[in-house]
Parts: structure tokens; C-alpha cells; sequence
């Protein structure tokens, strides 16, 4: 058996951890022998889930105790480049700037391969000059970079998430599948059992949506009339759904709203977990409030899109 090792930097839930331990068979089998990140919750959830102790923040570890491997994998941090942010860029200190302590990662232990990944607003942002910057430093270290923007509703996934995925070899230009598979509805990730709706009359009132969008109605304001943001909007189960938002507010925070059995709700975190391809039995013990893990999804990758490329490599 060949086993292949990796690290997991900004390893959040583990989208990468969950994808490698699918991919692994009787041939190959992908071994996590580092992760890091800043977040005490997540470090702990990551250890009940993969019995790996998580270290701390990126800025402050010792790059001589990583231990040899052959694959990086990093979602590094998205708000200074998303929509949803203020679209800094490499400008933000302390989150934009955390891709150099990546390159630090690579000079020091020269891996073969990256897997990184980020908000498709990288490609645009400063008119495309931070990603033409970033694409320049992994080049000059002699990497093949190819990348592209996928959207997690081709994937056997039921929500729509768009990201861009950017892949380097130093021995093989990979190759991106044109994987487009047909939808999976959000149906079939509903638990029919929940009867927690949400109670919007007394100061909303419903108004229909025209066309055949995913998204069939809007939570008008009585007062102000206004209404339709992002956690205003409610999506039909019969389709995909919209991308989980760590920053979204009102009614359908995070997870947006859902018509279910003639009510409105948001989903549960199981629900949640499904929409982004981990197991309803994932573990989260260890965080005191539960409803935090909508946040941490909300930043999380979409574990069969990683499948499809790691299973591609």
C-alpha cells in the first residue's frame, strides 16, 4: 500500500480530512500528519472527529517540528477577499496576510503538491492583482498552477457554493474533470421529524417570487416594506440551495430559509453538516454552544468537491 501524507492548514471542520479518508482503498491511503488552527473550539472538534491534536496559529508555529509531506492542503482565510467582506485583499494584516505563512510552510518543506481554496472573488479582487500575485509566488517556486472556479451543486451536493480551487504539481500539470452531475434537491437532506418553524406574521408578511428560481419567496417588512436580503429570502426543498453564509442575519441566518410542509424554517445543523457532504453523525460535543457549528459551516469547504479532485491528482 502506498500511503501518501498530508497537512491540513486552517483545517476548520476537516472538509479536507473527511475527503482524503474517502479517497483512501486497498491501494493508496492518505495520512493527515499535521493540522492547524487558530480557533480553540475547532481544534477541539477536529480532535474528536479525527483523534489529531490541532495546532495553534499559523503566525507561531515552529517549521522544523512539521513532519514531512507530500501534499498542502489550505483553505486559507476568505473574508479579505470575499463579497460578503470588505475585499482588502493582502491589505488586511492579519487574515490576508497568512498566505505568506504558507509560502514559509512550502520554502521550508518543499512539498510536491497544494490544494489550495478560496471565495472565486480572489481571481477579481484589486482588478486581479492579488491572484496574479499569488499565481506568480507559487510559479517561481517552480509549481505547474492550474485552477478553476467549481460550484459544489455538480458534485452530488444540494447547495450551490461556489470556489475557487487552485492546484500545483511540480511533476504533473493537473487536469480538471468536467464534472457536472445532476442536482441533488435539498429534499433529500430534510429530517421531516423537525417541527420548529419560524414565526414571521407579526412583522413580515410573504410575497411570491416570479420566475422559476430556487428561491420562491421574500419576507416583505410590514413597517418599511423592504425586505428580500439574504436571510429574508426562502428557497424551495426541490432544488439545490443557496451558499451557507458564516456572516448572514436576519430570520435565515447562516442557512437561509426553507418551505417544508407548507412552514418556514431554517435547517437544523444536521441538515447543515449534509449540505456540505459530512455525515449527520459528525460529532460536536465539545462546543458548549452548539449553534456556533452553523458558523463554522458557513466557512467550510464542500467535502465532495475535494473528493472529486483528490480522487483526479
Amino acid at each position: 500500500m502506498t500511503v501518501i501524507k498530508y497537512i491540513d492548514l486552517f483545517c476548520g471542520l476537516g472538509a479536507f480530512h473527511t475527503a482524503f479518508d474517502k479517497a483512501s482503498n486497498d491501494l493508496i491511503k492518505y495520512e493527515c500528519v499535521y493540522a492547524c488552527d487558530i480557533d480553540k473550539d475547532i481544534r477541539h472538534i477536529y480532535k474528536e472527529n479525527y483523534n489529531i491534536k490541532v495546532k495553534k496559529d499559523i503566525r507561531k508555529i515552529n517549521l522544523d517540528k512539521i513532519p514531512d509531506f507530500d501534499i498542502l492542503c489550505a483553505g486559507f482565510p476568505c473574508q479579505p477577499f470575499s463579497i460578503a467582506g470588505k475585499k482588502e485583499g493582502f491589505k488586511n494584516k492579519d487574515k490576508g496576510n497568512l498566505f505568506f505563512d504558507i509560502l514559509k510552510i512550502i520554502d521550508k518543506k518543499k512539498p510536491n503538491t497544494l490544494i489550495l481554496e478560496n471565495v472565486k472573488n480572489l481571481e477579481t479582487i484589486h482588478n486581479g492583482k492579488t491572484f496574479k500575485y499569488i499565481i506568480e509566488e507559487l510559479e517561481d517556486r517552480k509549481y505547474i498552477v492550474i485552477y478553476k472556479v467549481l460550484d459544489s451543486k455538480y458534485y452530488n451536493c444540494p447547495q450551490s457554493r461556489q470556489r475557487i480551487y487552485i492546484i500545483c504539481s511540480k511533476t504533473n500539470k493537473y487536469k480538471f474533470k468536467n464534472t457536472k452531475n445532476n442536482i441533488i434537491p435539498v429534499s433529500t437532506i430534510i429530517d421531516n421529524n423537525i417541527n420548529e418553524y419560524i414565526s414571521y406574521k407579526d412583522k413580515y408578511y410573504l410575497k411570491k417570487c416570479k420566475g422559476k428560481g430556487i428561491m420562491i419567496y421574500k419576507l416583505i417588512n410590514k413597517e418599511t416594506k423592504k425586505g428580500g436580503r439574504q436571510g429574508e429570502r426562502i428557497y424551495s426543498i426541490n432544488s439545490y440551495g443557496p451558499t451557507i453564509c458564516a456572516s448572514s442575519g436576519g430570520p435565515g441566518a447562516k442557512t437561509g430559509l426553507y418551505y417544508v410542509n407548507k412552514h418556514i424554517r431554517t435547517l437544523s445543523i444536521a441538515e447543515t453538516l449534509q449540505m456540505f457532504n459530512f455525515e449527520n453523525t459528525y460529532k460536536y460535543e465539545s462546543l458548549k454552544n452548539k449553534n456556533k457549528m452553523l458558523f463554522y459551516l458557513g466557512n467550510s469547504i464542500v467535502v465532495n468537491v475535494l473528493l472529486d479532485i483528490i480522487q483526479n491528482l
